[in-house]
């Protein structure tokens, strides 16, 4: 089967083309890994088991330019060149739906195309998809809370984020001098998207670290490798997780519990740039603690900083949850039975209360 890949964020492109690929799919991606060997940025590594299309990727490099956009992938991505349409049997949408498929519907709508959404759905965007919906376009869910989105345009299947177990290594953070992580880009920029008043409050006085694109305005590091964050997250006695809205959850999440780090997450009601946006969190429920109030989440972080031995016990809990949602193995189960039609993938769990909890009686997940 052939997968056209058609994505805006490096790292999620990266997750794609890694998990299709490794199942034996032919992917062609218009965008960082439009080869595979040689990325476009180094967000993530190169993927040089994954295939490699020359000739779709010099029809791309063909396109004509315009003064108004000298993008040849965005180019691509309007306006599927015909060699490559013709190539793919299946394509796979993750970002900006609506300039990417709803404007070429009718020239693509005979091929298998699937909106895969990302946690950057809204009322807006969910009403413009209801007629393509109707019209044989399939939605992959990322959330189960995207259901509470005004104007649902329906799902097809749910499907969530994934990361390999096998990528992140042993956390010591309950060894050496302790720290809270925040892993975030464009703080300033986006402060009231990523809650960066809460955040500060919930950090004052505890020895922290901020890590990602122009931190360097909060004092942070700024952005870092790749191996340089799996040292962050391998070092951090623990993790402050505040959102990025309107998202139900974030890479950054999953990253940080699939390393390990005890996780401590605000509650939903800050979720406030979209009038339903605390219906759509559920970072909350994932993470193995949450707090109501930024001083509750500075108890929370200062219990984990004074105790390794409790920061230990919720950096398991972060693992198991992690592994019980976000593993590789789920993920490729998921999409392989999707896309082959075999099966629909496996129902989200409604409970988390089977996989274990940490002790002191602070607020956890469901």
């Amino acid at each position: 089967m052939r997968v056209l890949l058609l994505l805006a964020h490096s790292i999620e492109e990266y997750d794609q083309v890694r998990l299709l690929s490794g199942l034996g799919y032919d992917v062609f991606s218009l965008g960082a890994y439009i080869d595979p060997d040689s990325p476009l940025d180094d967000m993530r590594p190169s993927l040089p088991d994954a295939p490699y299309h020359g000739d779709l990727k010099r029809v791309v490099d063909r396109l004509p330019t315009t003064p108004e956009n000298e993008d040849r992938l965005d180019l691509a991505k309007r306006h599927i060149p015909d060699e490559i349409l013709s190539w793919a049997d299946v394509i796979i949408c993750h970002h900006l739906e609506s300039q990417w498929l709803w404007p070429q519907w009718k020239r693509i709508r005979h091929k298998r195309v699937i909106w895969r959404t990302v946690g950057q759905s809204g009322h807006g965007n969910e009403h413009a998809a209801r007629p393509y919906a109707t019209d044989g376009l399939e939605i992959v869910r990322y959330s189960p809370k995207e259901r509470a989105i005004p104007n649902f345009a329906g799902e097809s299947a749910l499907i969530r984020f994934y990361k390999n177990p096998a990528d992140f290594p042993s956390w010591h953070g309950d060894e050496g001098d302790p720290f809270v992580l925040n892993v975030c880009q464009n703080p300033v920029q986006r402060s009231e998207w990523v809650n960066l008043p809460w955040m500060a409050a919930a950090l004052r006085g505890l020895p922290h670290e901020f890590v990602g694109k122009e931190t360097e305005s909060v004092g942070g590091v700024g952005k870092v490798t790749p191996d340089d964050m799996m040292r962050w997250m391998s070092e951090a006695r623990a993790f402050l997780y505040t959102g990025t809205q309107p998202a139900s959850y974030t890479l950054g999440l999953i990253e940080a519990m699939m390393a390990g780090v005890p996780v401590v997450s605000i509650s939903p009601e800050w979720m406030r740039i979209l009038p339903y946006g605390s219906r759509l969190f559920e970072g909350h429920e994932i993470a193995p603690l949450f707090a109501s109030t930024p001083g509750e989440a500075n108890a929370m972080l200062r219990h984990l900083i004074d105790d390794p031995e409790y920061a230990a016990q919720v950096g398991l809990v972060s693992r198991q949850r992690a592994m019980a949602l976000f593993s590789r193995e789920r993920a490729e189960k998921a999409w392989d039975g999707w896309l082959s039609e075999r099966c629909p993938p496996d129902p989200d769990p409604e409970d988390l209360a089977d996989i274990g909890h940490p002790v002191g009686g602070t607020k956890h997940g469901r």
